[in-house]
């Protein structure tokens, strides 16, 4: 039986064509006029796959491709090959489907009990130098494509930097320092970065205040400071480089376990499984601006206050336009923290 393949030396990436000649125990590589015997029991073919070239490797490394379906299938009846329980399994949808409910219940059980701890241990031995670093960064990549410098008065950035200087710990984790930029494509917003960096845009600080121009009042720098302590309480909690190693291990058990899927199916279900992450550390972060707002003599009522003007801007934009671009933005930051409703209840109670 002679079956045609292409050869592959591993040494070079150049393909040579060849015909292997299946004889009792031995198989004749021919090749330029020449004859290689080969015996049959140094050859070890690779778990076939559907729509892709039979791989024949040879003792030495080297290796040899054949495509034609019925030469696949001769070389296979040649060898003797038996396909594993595995690949049986993948023939047959209903065992297919329980290897696929296994798999995500062994994700689902990895990341409520193992990857949480496990991430939450190497994150906080990650020298804060590294976090710092990163931080950096992830500013200099969100100035150069999100951020621009802030259109705010001096004034109202004075505020916003008196407002933080009102909640700083007094021994903080790592140092901390306020930017406020202008950010129209993520319209309202403040976010905590690795590395202490806490970023308030220009919009938040308009829609706290009610207006396009003018100071703050009393009253909305402490809802401001509320939301900042609730930022701080990012940074305090590390949150920000355990959320990253979180990603990343989800992300390669996803990978490890769904192989056979496109990455984007792997992403996207890492993206999906760590929703409730970052939910938890908000409300880890919640409870670390209640209990600062207290030692500073400010009443959590102030961020309930914050809250309930955030919820009620999305909620005009919602009605006046569902494609508004600063609703999809607001409702966006909302997206990833509990329910509005419930952290307002939280605060107030809290203040009682």
């Amino acid at each position: 039986m002679m079956i045609k393949a292409n050869y592959f030396d591993h040494r070079q990436s150049l393909i040579q064509s060849i015909y292997l000649d299946l004889q009792e125990g031995v198989v004749n590589v021919l090749f330029e006029g020449k004859t290689f015997p080969v015996k049959k029991a140094r050859l070890k073919v690779a778990e076939p796959f559907e729509h892709a070239p039979c791989i024949l490797n040879f003792s030495d490394g080297s290796h040899c491709e054949i495509h034609d379906k019925a030469d696949q299938q001769t070389l296979l009846d040649y060898l003797n090959y038996q396909p594993s329980l595995v690949q049986r399994w993948q023939k047959q949808w209903k065992w297919a489907l329980v290897a696929i409910v296994i798999m995500a219940a062994i994700l689902l059980i990895a990341k409520e009990w193992g990857v949480p701890v496990l991430a939450d241990k190497i994150a906080a031995r990650l020298p804060t130098r590294y976090e710092q670093s990163l931080g950096t960064e992830i500013m200099k990549l969100l100035d150069n494509t999100m951020l621009n410098p802030s259109r705010l008065s001096e004034v109202r950035i004075n505020q916003a930097k008196e407002a933080i200087l009102r909640v700083l710990p007094a021994h903080a984790r790592i140092s901390i320092h306020l930017e406020v930029r202008h950010a129209p494509k993520i319209g309202a917003n403040a976010f905590a970065l690795p590395g202490g960096t806490i970023v308030v845009t220009d919009d938040m600080i308009r829609l706290l205040n009610g207006k396009e121009e003018g100071e703050l009042s009393p009253e909305q720098v402490e809802e401001l400071a509320g939301v900042l302590a609730h930022e701080i309480g990012h940074v305090e909690g590390n949150h920000g480089m355990r959320g990253l190693v979180r990603d990343a291990m989800v992300t390669v058990i996803a990978g490890s376990l769904f192989s056979d899927f496109s990455s984007v199916v792997s992403l996207a279900t890492a993206g999906i499984v760590n929703k409730k992450f970052s939910r938890e550390m908000e409300t880890e972060a919640d409870d670390y601006a209640i209990k600062r707002m207290k030692e500073v003599n400010m009443s959590p009522v102030r961020l309930a206050n914050a809250l309930e003007r955030m919820e009620d801007q999305h909620k005009r934009e919602r009605e006046q336009d569902q494609n508004s671009s600063t609703g999809r933005q607001i409702s966006q930051y909302m997206s990833s923290h509990p329910a509005t409703a419930d952290r307002v209840a939280r605060f107030r109670a809290a203040a009682q």
